[in-house]
């Protein structure tokens, strides 16, 4: 039952991180893609650590991932701020179609 659990939260963090690279090729505005790439990758990334949490059930491991899920939560967010401001203050605005 424990393989289970674990493989339903590496399937539903792969979906997450493929969903999220579907959106950065069909969404067609910076603002848009930038949202795609940052929350529901975020959010797969999670459920993958958490499923390697669980498979390994090893001290080191657990600490380990829980650092990189505290890394992708901070930068993040700030990345994706810094991206869309350094865009906003450019004066090329024609960029956002291809």
């Amino acid at each position: 039952m424990n393989d289970v659990f674990i493989a339903a939260l590496m399937i539903a963090g792969a979906l997450l991180i493929l969903i999220a690279s579907i959106g950065l090729l069909r969404f067609k505005d910076l603002y848009s893609r930038i949202h795609a790439a940052t929350k529901a990758t975020s959010l797969g990334i999670l459920l993958l650590l958490i499923g390697v949490i669980i498979y390994f059930k090893v001290l080191d491991i657990t600490l380990k991932s829980i650092l990189i899920v505290v890394f992708i939560y901070i930068t993040s967010p700030l990345a994706a701020h810094s991206i869309a401001k350094s865009f906003r203050d450019s004066s090329d605005e024609t960029d956002t179609e291809k």
